[in-house]
C-alpha cells in the first residue's frame, strides 16, 4: 500500500465511525482532563497559601531597637537576593486634621524604601499616579476623613496631599500601622524599626536586617520577627509543590492513556488480523491505525488544553501560564502513551488468530 493509500483508508475509517474516535475521545477528555485538573488545582492551592501568607503579613520581618536603626543601611538591604523591599520606620508627632480637631492623629515617618514597601504590607492598596510624595493613609482613617488619593488632607501642620490609601487588617499583625497616618521623610537619621518583604522565608536572609543597626548593644537590644505571626514562621512553597500528591499526575495520565490507546485498537483486532490474512503488511496497518489514532487525541487534547486554561486561572494569584504547563504535560504524556498504546494493540494482533478473533466476536 501506498503512503495515499494508508492516509486514505484511515480518513474513510475516521469518518464512517469505524475509528470510534469520537467515544474514545470523551473518555481521553474526562480520564485525562480529571487527572490535570486535579494537578493543576494542587498547584494553585499552593499558590493561594503562599499568597495568603504573604497578603498576611508572614513573609515581612520587623527588627525593632528604638533609635538606633540607621534608615540609609535599612534600605538598603533591598538590594540583596530574596528581599522584595526593605525600609524604616519611627514614631512621628501626632497632627490633628480639620475634618475631627478634637482628635488626634497618629503618624509614623517612613523611610523611601519603606514607601516603596507598604503596597506589598497592606491589602487592598489604592494610590494616585498624580501624587508621588504625599502621605499613606489607613483604609480606616481615610474613610473617618473622607479622603481618597488624589486629594488632600487639611491638618495643624499643614495641607498633605493622599498618595495612597492601604488597608491594614486586625487579623495579628502589629498594629502600629492601623488607623495611622504614614509620612515619607528622608532616610537620614535614626528609625525605630526595619522592615522588609523576605520571600521565600529564609532566617539567615532576614538576619541581614541586623546589618542596619550600629553593631554591639543595639544589636543585643534588638529584637527580630514577623510582622505577623498566626500563619506560621514558614511557608515551604517549592517543597509543597515538590511533594504534592498530585506529583505523579503525568505518570498516571500516560498509564491512562496507554490502556486507552491499547484498548482503542485491540477492539478492532478482527479487521487488523483480517487485513494481514489478506496480505496488508503490518507496518502499513500500524501507520493506518496511529493515523486514526492521531486525529481523536489530537482532537481531544486540544478540548482538555483548553478547559485547563479555565481551570489554572480560577483562584491563581499567579500567572496562568506556569500552572497550566503543569497540566499540559499530564495532556501530553497522555497522548504520546495512547498513540504506543495503539502501536502496541496492532504488533501484538497476529494474522493465525483470525479464527479465534471471528469465535470471539
Amino acid at each position: 500500500m501506498r503512503p495515499g493509500s494508508v492516509a486514505g483508508e484511515a480518513w474513510r475509517n475516521w469518518t464512517s465511525g469505524t475509528t470510534r474516535a469520537g467515544l474514545f475521545a470523551g473518555v481521553f477528555v474526562a480520564a485525562v482532563g480529571l487527572i490535570a485538573a486535579m494537578d493543576v488545582r494542587s498547584v494553585v492551592g499552593v499558590l493561594r497559601g503562599a499568597a495568603d501568607f504573604k497578603a498576611a503579613g508572614a513573609a515581612d520581618q520587623v527588627l525593632r531597637a528604638d533609635g538606633s536603626i540607621d534608615g540609609r543601611r535599612c534600605d538598603a538591604v533591598a538590594g540583596a537576593r530574596g528581599v522584595a523591599a526593605a525600609g524604616a520606620t519611627r514614631p512621628g508627632p501626632p497632627v490633628r486634621a480639620w475634618a475631627m480637631p478634637s482628635s488626634q492623629i497618629g503618624t509614623v515617618e517612613a523611610t523611601p524604601g519603606f514607601v516603596a514597601l507598604l503596597p506589598l504590607l497592606g491589602r487592598d492598596v489604592r494610590t494616585d499616579a498624580g501624587v508621588t510624595d504625599g502621605v499613606w493613609l489607613s483604609s480606616d482613617l481615610a474613610d473617618t476623613l473622607g479622603v481618597a488619593p488624589g486629594q488632600v488632607v487639611q491638618t495643624d501642620a499643614g495641607p498633605a496631599g493622599v498618595a495612597g490609601v492601604y488597608t491594614w487588617p486586625d487579623d495579628g499583625r502589629a498594629r502600629e500601622l492601623g488607623y495611622t497616618m504614614v509620612v515619607p521623610v528622608p532616610a537620614d537619621g535614626a528609625f525605630s524599626a526595619c522592615w522588609a518583604r523576605v520571600w521565600p522565608p529564609d532566617a539567615n536572609l532576614a538576619g541581614l536586617l541586623y546589618t542596619s543597626t550600629a553593631g554591639g548593644e543595639a544589636n543585643r537590644q534588638a529584637t527580630l520577627g514577623q510582622a505577623n505571626t498566626t500563619l506560621g514562621t514558614d511557608y515551604d512553597a517549592a517543597g509543597l509543590l515538590a511533594h504534592r500528591l498530585t506529583a505523579r499526575a503525568p505518570w498516571v495520565a500516560a498509564l491512562v492513556g496507554l490502556a486507552l490507546g491499547y484498548v482503542a485498537a485491540r477492539t478492532r483486532r478482527l479487521e487488523i488480523a483480517s487485513a494481514l490474512h489478506a496480505r496488508v503488511p503490518k507496518a502499513h496497518l500500524a501507520w493506518q491505525h496511529l493515523l486514526e489514532a492521531a486525529l481523536w487525541v489530537g482532537a481531544a487534547g486540544v478540548i482538555t488544553a483548553a478547559a485547563l486554561l479555565w481551570v489554572a486561572r480560577t483562584g491563581n494569584p499567579d500567572p496562568s501560564w506556569t500552572t497550566w504547563l503543569t497540566g499540559a504535560r499530564a495532556v501530553v504524556a497522555a497522548g504520546v502513551a495512547c498513540l504506543l498504546g495503539v502501536l502496541a494493540a496492532v504488533l501484538a494482533t497476529r494474522e493465525k488468530h483470525l479464527f479465534r478473533y471471528t469465535k470471539d466476536r
